[in-house]
């Protein structure tokens, strides 16, 4: 069974026009921080209770809906793992695979939001275009995100991201980039 318009509508009340705006433009915020390193000031952007993850699929047969999370996932962070995987790419000398560093581009679109008692709720889809000097084709990755932003009094924060890839497998040398 195919997932539906409805079933990917977050839960909630509506967003006023200028609610959604915010929203909209801290999404554009957060991947302007992702696409110029920018990791320091994107951590700054999560709370302490952030659960990231991020699944890929697994297709079964045409009979079958496409699961996710069925192995491990490549993200299962938490605010400390996400600070180590900052240091990291923020320090030239503890990684090798961002030495030299990749250009990359977050696209979101197709962005849904709604306000419940948890926060916000937010479905959007996400195109990452990744440019390494070392290879001669940008990579491409593209998943549908559900977010939970909560108000601060810093502004809006991601208490939770979910993303679910939509390639069974990467085409990518390493995963050191966010989604």
């Amino acid at each position: 069974m195919k997932p539906t318009v409805t079933q990917l509508m977050p839960s909630g009340e509506p967003l006023s026009d200028a609610d959604f705006r915010a929203v909209y433009d801290f999404l554009n915020l957060e991947s302007d921080c992702l696409g110029l390193g920018e990791y320091e000031t994107w951590y700054g952007l999560l709370t302490s209770q952030i659960c990231y993850k991020v699944l890929a699929p697994a297709f079964l047969d045409a009979t079958r809906p496409r699961r996710y999370g069925r192995e491990n996932a490549y993200f299962d962070d938490d605010y400390a793992s996400l600070g180590i995987r900052v240091k990291q790419l923020t320090t030239p000398g503890f990684t090798i695979a961002e030495n030299p560093a990749t250009i990359s581009r977050h696209f979101v679109t197709n962005i849904r939001a709604a306000k419940n008692y948890d926060g916000i709720e937010v479905v959007s889809n996400v195109l990452v275009v990744r440019v390494r000097s070392t290879e001669p084709e940008p990579g491409v990755v593209s998943a549908r995100r559900f977010d939970r932003l909560v108000e601060t009094p810093e502004g809006l924060r991601i208490e939770s991201r979910l993303a679910q890839l939509d390639q069974v497998s990467l085409q990518q040398l390493n995963l050191s980039f966010f989604i």
